[in-house]
């Protein structure tokens, strides 16, 4: 089948542009991943596991928590969270009139994927007149050590044979104070150097899971000009970002990526190839394009309904996201 839009990736703004498109009458094929989450869609659901953790508390449930606590059971109650969030996805883009479809995938051409999915890896062709990347980013620490101790993955965090006794995170946006929340309510002292606003709820719900919060490294004890103690517990640099894009097989349309992994996109957010956009955090460069999803999601749509040839009716279908 071919579709007029088949948008990669479960960032935010992809997301919004599969709906906004739907919503549009456009005919739409989002492709979600099975593993390679998006850092956003990975806050998402640190958020509710936090909340959902917080709600129901008691000084026993604690006292569990921080007694049978591992990287294991971090690792399953997070899983079991982006579950249910990529579900919920999933619900609000097919009622806006979308097809979906989780799996990976990989470039053919430029206007050709060939999606895997399933336990069985089954491969199916996929074409779409436009084909949008959003991928999103992923967290990573910084390449060189700060002082005597070296910077560590956030993902490293899920598979130690025993949790931290003592964690100190550096930014990450709702990553970084979502994995400082978890960590905490399971016994960790955690310090966070949040890069978050003050008045953003992931940052409420780490003061509240007990994580002590900071604006500047010096208010937690911190100097980036000297060396960090190393008494000071694990480290983990979440501010660096990547692209989440290397997998896609880009060089064989013609696009390679900076060194971050993230795309070139002109003013319309199109890559040097016709027809393929990125959106989101994993776009490199572009020239006064707001950061907003909906912003983009327009600006895109805009510039692909020139190449659609047939007319489409707006669907009027409702949904639990904000119309459009």
């Amino acid at each position: 089948m071919t579709y007029d839009l088949c948008v990669l990736g479960n960032d935010e703004a992809a997301l919004e542009l599969a709906f906004v498109a739907a919503r549009h009458g456009q005919n739409v094929l989002s492709i979600l991943p099975e593993q390679r989450h998006s850092a956003w869609m990975m806050s998402q659901a640190l958020e509710h596991l936090v909340g959902n953790l917080l709600a129901d508390m008691s000084e026993a449930r604690r006292r569990q928590l921080r007694r049978n606590g591992s990287p294991r059971l971090v690792q399953r109650l997070l899983a079991n969270s982006l579950t249910s969030e990529m579900s919920d996805h999933v619900a609000a883009l097919e009622n806006a009139g979308a097809d979906v479809s989780i799996g990976e995938v990989r470039f053919q051409n430029a206007d050709a994927l060939v999606l895997t999915n399933g336990a069985y890896g089954r491969r199916s062709l996929v074409r779409a007149s436009n084909i949008v990347i959003g991928m999103g980013v992923r967290r990573t620490a910084v390449h060189r050590p700060l002082g005597l101790v070296p910077f560590h993955r956030p993902e490293s965090l899920l598979f130690g044979s025993e949790l931290p006794t003592s964690l100190c995170i550096l930014g990450g946006g709702g990553l970084g104070a979502g994995l400082a929340s978890v960590f905490s309510l399971f016994g960790t002292q955690v310090r966070y150097l949040s890069d978050l606003d003050s008045c953003d709820s992931m940052l409420n719900l780490a003061e509240d899971a007990g994580v002590v919060v900071a604006s500047h490294p010096a208010e937690l004890g911190l100097s980036m000009d000297q060396p960090f103690a190393l008494n000071q517990g694990d480290i983990v640099d979440c501010r660096r970002s990547e692209g989440f894009s290397d997998h896609l097989g880009l060089s064989s349309i013609g696009i390679e990526p900076d060194e971050h992994g993230l795309l070139w996109c002109s003013s319309s957010l199109e890559t040097w190839t016709p027809g393929v956009f990125g959106i989101g955090e994993v776009i490199g460069f572009s020239s006064g394009v707001s950061q907003h999803p909906t912003d983009q999601a327009m600006r895109i749509l805009n510039r692909m309904t020139h190449r659609i040839r047939r007319p489409h009716f707006l669907r009027t279908r409702t949904s639990s996201w904000a119309m459009v």
